[in-house]
């Protein structure tokens, strides 16, 4: 009823089901990513055809899911993690841990990278691991997720406007380089506003 319809385009992807493994009713959440290694064919065949290289895969993966034609879509070998359930017709799970597993017995591709952490130093081990391994991985990392484990007490805490009040996402230390200053350039805002850019040697 609000936005697009990108269902055509979803299909197209392989770690999501067409059919599930039991008749359920249900809402889930996750996200779309491209794995590391299609981004790097992706951007070859760009240079091949002499096009222009995308800068990153979020960027591509935003315009991907928006194609007009599912066959594009499907050449870009997308995949997805599910990581929560907003709607079931059947009582959920009363952790959060159970729900993952719930996600996978219903034949969502759900991260196999999860533990749970008795305590905080536990928690906070295991991004600390994570922040070292995080390259291994044919997906971008840039953080990881704590979540509050027992569903009674996510209720109570509830939701801000945009992110639930049990669940924090830990980012790692971000990556930095130096790069040159190029140009400066002048953009004139629809207000007549002038805005100096920076132009950037892209590293």
């Amino acid at each position: 009823r609000v936005g697009e319809n990108v269902t055509d385009n979803i299909k197209t992807i392989q770690s999501i089901p067409l059919r599930l493994k039991r008749d359920e009713t249900i809402v889930v959440e996750g996200e779309v990513f491209m794995p590391k290694s299609q981004f790097e064919r992706v951007n070859k065949e760009q240079e091949q055809k002499g096009e222009s290289l995308f800068a990153n895969a979020r960027n591509i993966v935003a315009g991907t899911i928006r194609q007009l034609d599912p066959r594009i879509v499907a050449s870009r070998n997308l995949s997805t993690f599910i990581y929560d359930v907003s709607f079931s017709e059947k009582p959920l799970p009363e952790t959060q841990f159970e729900e993952l597993e719930y996600l996978e017995s219903l034949g969502f591709k759900v991260n196999t990278h999860r533990e749970l952490c008795g305590n905080i130093d536990k928690a906070i081990a295991f991004w600390k691991k994570w922040e070292k391994k995080k390259e291994k991985e044919d997906y971008l990392i840039d953080g990881v997720v704590i979540k509050l484990d027992d569903r009674d007490a996510q209720e109570i805490l509830g939701y801000t406007g945009k992110a639930p009040r049990w669940g924090i996402a830990c980012k790692f230390q971000a990556e930095q380089v130096t790069t040159k200053v190029l140009d400066i350039t002048l953009q004139i805002g629809r207000t007549g506003v002038l805005t100096p850019v920076a132009v950037l040697q892209p590293v």
